[in-house]
């Protein structure tokens, strides 16, 4: 009797543990609760993350994409720059954009721990276009305004330590700047899937519309 009341205390300390090291090991929220394939879920879910009501214009801020299965990219409305990235479900989980395992996530649950090297890369390209950069535009063909600017499509190359670079040129909300505001980005991401950072390669103004 005394054994087997050792070992339930000992089961239930081991659930516990592992409960509380997986928790730790995802940095997110678990929303399964919520109905997230409806935006009115999604919203519901993140008013119960922030533990007050969104605005109406942010609530408008969600991204759905069939290149991105499992994963909704949110965001909140900011004047004269439109809806800002916050973060994003992932199968049901929510992290913020400044989370560590924010990409890893995403990319985990894109294929990427047993995908081979050119998987990788389209991954990983993926997630910067269509996850990151979800609220702004992506230029994928040359346009007018680069007529005297060098133009390059999106591209991915892997480095001789197994890390990944994206790079890619985006158009920026006009806000008050009078023209159009194109950045060429580079994107990081080490061979395990976390985000190493970004850089502004290039930048410039179009203001011959």
């Amino acid at each position: 009797m005394i054994q087997r009341i050792k070992l339930n205390r000992a089961i239930t300390l081991f659930c516990l543990c592992s409960c509380l090291w997986f928790t730790a090991a995802v940095h997110g929220q678990d929303l399964s609760r919520f109905d997230l394939s409806t935006d009115d879920g999604v919203n519901a879910a993140r008013e119960a993350i922030a533990g007050k009501p969104i605005d109406d214009r942010s609530k408008r801020c969600i991204r759905r994409d069939t290149n991105l299965p499992g994963i909704i990219v949110v965001g909140g409305f900011a004047f004269d720059y439109g809806c800002r990235l916050q973060g994003a479900f992932v199968n049901s989980l929510y992290l913020t954009a400044d989370d560590k395992a924010f990409s890893r996530a995403a990319l985990g649950a894109l294929g990427w721990k047993a995908g081979n090297q050119s998987q990788r890369e389209r991954v990983a390209q993926t997630w910067v276009a269509k996850g990151l950069m979800a609220f702004l535009t992506v230029v994928s063909l040359k346009n007018a305004d680069f007529a005297n600017h060098p133009f390059q499509p999106p591209q991915t190359s892997i480095r001789a330590d197994g890390s990944i670079a994206v790079t890619l040129w985006v158009r920026l909300p006009s806000g008050r700047v009078r023209g159009t505001r194109y950045e060429l980005r580079e994107y990081r991401f080490s061979k395990d899937g976390d985000f190493a950072g970004n850089t502004t390669v290039e930048n410039f103004t179009a203001t011959g519309n």
